[in-house]
């Protein structure tokens, strides 16, 4: 069963990053057809807005093209960074030995980035906007359980690693 969600996650890590590369490199071929109307393909223009295709998912996306599209970018970098932590993650479980210090640095790089979208929750607080349980603040608040729960393993991963060390010096 671990093996099957490694190779879920990692399936999942290049799905997703092959959307991402896809959406970057068209987003900005985008901006030349709309500027200078040059023909792009998976790329059209509606109403003085470019649109990508996205063939076999049959996705269309509106491209902004204002510093909304900084944003997008941000996120959708952040999101291929957090599906390969979230790879890597799932490799400790597999791997023969996981009471090791690069386990540790892989739990530590998945908690940093589920403890991240907190700083979006902060920014909305200091802009003096209400908080919702809405679309993006409850993605923000799903992340803060997944980082609670990867702590409490990392702690028991850490006191493993500590009775491993203690293990391996008895004689």
């Amino acid at each position: 069963m671990k093996q099957v969600a490694y190779t879920l996650s990692k399936t999942l890590f290049y799905i997703y990053s092959t959307l991402y590369l896809f959406v970057m490199i068209f987003s900005i071929l985008s901006y030349f057809e709309y500027k200078y109307g040059v023909q792009i393909p998976f790329v059209e223009v509606v109403e003085n807005r470019p649109k990508i295709n996205v063939p076999l998912l049959g996705l269309r996306i509106n491209v902004p093209l204002n510093y909304s599209i900084l944003i997008m970018w941000s996120v959708m970098s952040y999101y291929a960074i957090y599906f390969y932590a979230f790879m890597e993650f799932l490799k400790v479980f597999v791997e023969k030995n996981m009471f090791e210090a690069k386990s540790l640095e892989r739990l530590r790089l998945f908690l940093i980035l589920n403890v991240t979208p907190l700083a979006y929750i902060f920014m909305l607080l200091i802009s003096g906007e209400a908080f919702r349980l809405e679309d993006d603040h409850f993605i923000v608040l799903a992340h803060l359980v997944i980082a609670f729960l990867i702590y409490l393993y990392l702690d028991a991963l850490k006191k493993g690693r500590s009775i491993q060390e203690e293990n391996d010096l008895t004689i």
